[in-house]
């Protein structure tokens, strides 16, 4: 199967379940680092009505977000179409705070098209799921986030 590192509104079962319905439940989530990267809010989504996160090189940061593992090429051509907006997806290596490194998928935009406020009902959502997600992908959320113009932002 295939791997997905998801950092924002996918990062648990739920937010897979509006795309891929049960097929969801079946799959492994795992806290990860991805080590060079950091959380920017710079991609503007209308069914957001603001801006949601996208993530862009930085070799200082690290995000950590949730390894999803028992993905199917079918599975990732339906999140394709949810996540039109970052492709084309790319691969990275991702280290499981348990565990071996692993390849997998990212959806990002490598151009961000936003620099206004983060939509607040997305920026709800992405804490909760994060918070679920456990201590260290939460915190990393809240401390390890910029703005469109690369100026931490905090929360929580």
């Amino acid at each position: 199967g295939l791997n997905l590192f998801a950092y924002g509104t996918l990062m648990t079962v739920e937010g897979l379940r509006e795309a891929l319905g049960t097929r969801a439940d079946a799959l492994t989530f795992r806290p990860a680092r991805l080590p060079g990267w950091r959380r920017i809010w710079n991609v503007y989504r209308s069914e957001w009505s603001g801006g949601v996160l996208n993530l862009e090189p930085s070799p200082a940061d690290v995000v950590v977000g949730m390894l999803i593992e028992g993905l199917g090429e079918l599975d990732l051509q339906v999140l394709d179409a949810q996540e039109a907006t970052h492709l084309p997806r790319e691969t990275v290596y991702v280290e499981p705070l348990a565990g071996e490194v692993v390849p997998a998928q990212i959806y990002r935009r490598k151009k961000g098209n936003h620099a206004g406020k983060p939509s607040g009902r997305y920026k709800t959502v992405v804490l909760e799921r994060a918070y679920r997600s456990g201590w260290e992908v939460y915190e990393n959320l809240c401390r390890g986030t910029v703005d469109a113009a690369g100026n931490p932002l905090t929360f929580g």
